[in-house]
């Protein structure tokens, strides 16, 4: 995605469904917003190809003050539920799935399930 066009996508997403995506998140080809509604993204969170993103869902940094921030990567294909939270330099890898209103704060291996809270 071009770099000038997510300020446009930014906005529109705000006004239209309550969402904030940071114009310095770097997202991929062909991510899809199922529900878009309050939808949080931050500004050095990577989201790539084929990602498929559910309403009230956060990417973030971990916010601790003595440590420099950290955002986490989503890998290709991924599919991340309703409500999560995903926080920290952590990466979700290819085809990995997170469970609805999980909160993630390790990485979480290729093809596999994570859910709960923590989610494991």
């Amino acid at each position: 995605m071009t770099r000038r066009a997510l300020p446009l996508i930014k906005y529109r997403q705000y006004i239209l469904g309550g969402n904030e995506i940071d114009y310095r998140a770097k997202l991929g080809n062909r991510v899809k917003f199922a529900h878009p509604s309050g939808v949080i993204i931050g500004a050095g969170v990577i989201i790539e190809d084929e990602v498929t993103i559910f309403q009230q869902t956060t990417f973030g940094s971990h916010g601790h003050k003595d440590e420099p921030k950290s955002y986490p990567i989503i890998k290709q294909g991924a599919i991340i539920y309703s409500g999560a939270k995903i926080i920290g330099g952590l990466t979700v890898h290819e085809n990995a799935v997170i469970g609805a209103n999980s909160v993630v704060l390790t990485d979480v291996p290729k093809n596999s399930n994570a859910v709960g809270i923590p989610a494991k």
